[in-house]
């Protein structure tokens, strides 16, 4: 069966990749182990006849989608009718005009005076000899006038010749300084960038203006397997309301794009103009208003999906069984134990999954008074925003597991030692919960099945669902304020953000955990968590 398996009854296409295209692949569509030969996806069909007229069309969808995951990581699409046409004439074009305008800044204006008979004093004056800028203005012309024909080569007929003259027009604009290319500026934001905003994050900003860049060069019939090079070569002056608007509508109609990815695109173009307009580039941002609409999209799309929630006690206690039963095979479930451990201390103490995958020995906190709670602090290198920077007391059922663990570490060990050498940093960032994040969706996937509405956030959210639930039970500290400092938020109430202390004495927020464990969980869950 070419391009085609069988799994139990059901029939499933199998998209083979490339084999000089896995890491390519791979990465574009965050494999697991870095690589991706194939790509296998239901046809939803016992029938073997009815499969075979689903092959077809379902293999065209799958090579679309990786050729569009392909291009948001500036990656050359895989073999199909779709070719690259547009080779790097325009970004030769803009690199010579930005020359040129160097050049021509940098030439001397001055004209000698032409006199009848060559005579300065008795002749009279008829012109002006030509400058070196003018020779210089001149070579110009005629050097992107020829760059700017092979780009009309690559367009049959009338579209070929506009394609020529417009490229040339911004090319000469950009030389005589009337326009500036959107790569001088990117290349002074992105550095400003680095160290202020998280790696994830620029390469998202990159993805969007790749996709910019796809979608101008396909306005104009121009196919690009580096867009983001081609938007390099757009001067800032090009980009109005008008292309702002369309770059939405553009958007909107990706089959693999939602209503938030549209958003995030759209809010790197606002942020970038905003900081083009503050040094001066910018008359005025195109992008204002852009995501007028959006936000009932998202919501929309968020309630087909199904709503963020947390967990129900249920499910926690089946998380909690399983994770128990796979510690009994740790060669086949390696992740066992971490999950294990996490699932003890996230819902109990609200922290992320970075937060916890990143715990130091010197990042737990030992009382000096025995009535006192344990703590872990969550420091500003690993804590989300500044607001997230706090100590978080531990209930006696996650002691226990920052106890074992710190039992476990070698004699001699540093500050630094890490309470779960398992969560080897990662991803982009370098982040220590990046393994435990796809390590855990897994899991969860394996126990629940499909289930959107519930991640490891979760866990946060059951954490303040406790608090609240005990306070209605009248627990004295388990206040909205106090739930805020616990889980790192910045408190909405200008009487909260404003006035109020930024702390408390510690003993608040230590009866506060204990009063949650107590009248914000049921007997049921409480058993469960004691029990594990």
């Amino acid at each position: 069966m070419q391009n085609m398996t069988k799994r139990g009854s059901v029939y499933y296409i199998r998209f083979i990749v490339p084999k000089e295209r896995w890491q390519d692949v791979g990465r574009a569509t965050e494999a697991r182990n870095g690589i991706r030969k194939d790509i296998i996806k239901s046809l939803e069909t016992k029938d073997y006849r009815e499969a075979l007229r689903r092959r077809a069309d379902a293999l065209e969808v799958v090579r679309q989608n990786t050729n569009t995951a392909l291009l948001s990581h500036d990656l050359p699409p895989l073999h199909g009718d779709w070719k690259p046409s547009w080779s790097n004439s325009h970004r030769r074009l803009t690199e010579q005009a930005l020359m040129a305008r160097k050049a021509l800044e940098n030439a001397d204006a001055h004209r000698e005076p032409l006199y009848a008979d060559d005579d300065p004093e008795s002749g009279m004056m008829v012109g002006e000899d030509n400058s070196d800028r003018d020779c210089k203005a001149e070579i110009v012309r005629d050097t992107l006038s020829c760059i700017a024909d092979e780009i009309g080569h690559h367009l049959p007929g009338k579209k070929g010749q506009k394609a020529a003259i417009e490229a040339y027009q911004r090319a000469h604009d950009i030389a005589f300084g009337n326009a500036t290319p959107l790569s001088v500026l990117l290349d002074r934001w992105f550095p400003s960038l680095e160290g202020v905003v998280t790696q994830e994050l620029i390469d998202r900003h990159h993805r969007a203006f790749s996709r910019l860049g796809a979608y101008l060069a396909g306005s104009i019939d121009l196919k690009t397997d580096k867009p983001e090079d081609y938007i390099r070569t757009i001067s800032i002056e090009q980009i109005d309301k008008r292309t702002a608007g369309h770059f939405r509508e553009w958007l909107e109609k990706l089959p693999a794009i939602g209503p938030r990815v549209v958003g995030f695109h759209l809010s790197t173009m606002n942020s970038f103009w905003k900081w083009a307009h503050d040094v001066g580039y910018a008359v005025y941002n195109p992008w204002e208003g852009s995501t007028r609409g959006l936000k009932k999209k998202i919501a929309l799309a968020s309630r087909e999906r199904g709503e963020k929630r947390p967990y129900t006690d249920e499910e926690l206690v089946t998380l909690f069984t399983q994770a128990k039963e796979r510690l009994k095979h740790p060669k086949k479930w390696p992740w066992a134990r971490v999950i294990h451990d996490m699932l003890r201390l996230a819902p109990l103490t609200g922290c992320r999954q970075n937060e916890l995958a990143s715990l130091t020995f010197a990042r737990v906190i030992r009382p000096t008074h025995p009535e006192q709670l344990w703590r872990i602090s969550v420091t500003e290198e690993v804590s989300k925003t500044r607001s997230s920077t706090r100590e978080v007391p531990l209930h006696p059922i996650a002691q226990q597991v920052i106890v074992q663990r710190l039992a476990e570490l070698p004699e001699g060990h540093s500050q630094d030692a890490m309470l779960f050498p398992e969560c080897k940093p990662g991803g982009r960032d370098n982040k220590p919960g990046h393994y435990l994040s796809k390590r855990y969706a897994t899991f969860l996937k394996s126990v629940m099945g499909e289930k959107p509405e519930i991640d490891f956030h979760s866990f946060r959210r059951c954490f303040a669902t406790f608090f609240a639930i005990a306070e209605a039970n009248g627990a004295q500290h388990c206040s909205e304020l106090v739930l805020e400092h616990l889980i790192g938020h910045k408190p909405i109430s200008l009487a909260h953000n404003t006035y109020a202390a930024k702390r408390f004495d510690w003993s608040v927020y230590d009866r506060a955990i204990m009063e949650m464990v107590e009248k914000g969980i049921s007997d049921h869950l409480r058993s469960a968590l004691k029990s594990q």
